[in-house]
């Protein structure tokens, strides 16, 4: 079970433990599947007027998604989390010293690197 919390007819949170709060919070329960839905599905929201989970409609939950993870986000965050690597294996090799990848697993590296790079 899960309790939302209403303040200002808003929500202000959604919590897995009945919380103590002032009496200018409202606090209306909902079920483990419903918190699912509307924390890690995002196909539906609490509405408080009708004190109801209500499901969003298939082109709401696209839109939203795309906001949250907007197209070409995970080659981004490819291409961010492997920044690291190339200028390791560059600032090694003008260094001198064996270098941590391989010069074939840094080749397999920056053609991954370009097609993530070039799908944005």
């Amino acid at each position: 079970m899960y309790y939302v919390c209403i303040e200002n007819n808003k929500v202000n949170s959604i919590l897995n433990y009945e919380p103590n709060v002032p009496a200018s919070v409202t606090v209306e329960t909902i079920s483990d599947e419903d918190y699912h839905n509307i924390n890690n599905e995002l196909t539906h929201y609490y509405d408080i007027v009708t004190r109801s989970v209500i499901a969003r409609t298939p082109e709401d939950v696209r839109v939203l998604k795309d906001s949250i993870n907007p197209p070409g986000f995970e080659q981004r965050q490819f291409l961010n989390s492997t920044d690291w690597k190339v200028f390791r294996h560059i600032r090694e090799k003008a260094l001198g010293i064996t270098t941590s990848l391989t010069e074939e697993d840094y080749l397999t590296l920056e053609a991954e690197r370009h097609e993530q790079a070039k799908s944005i």
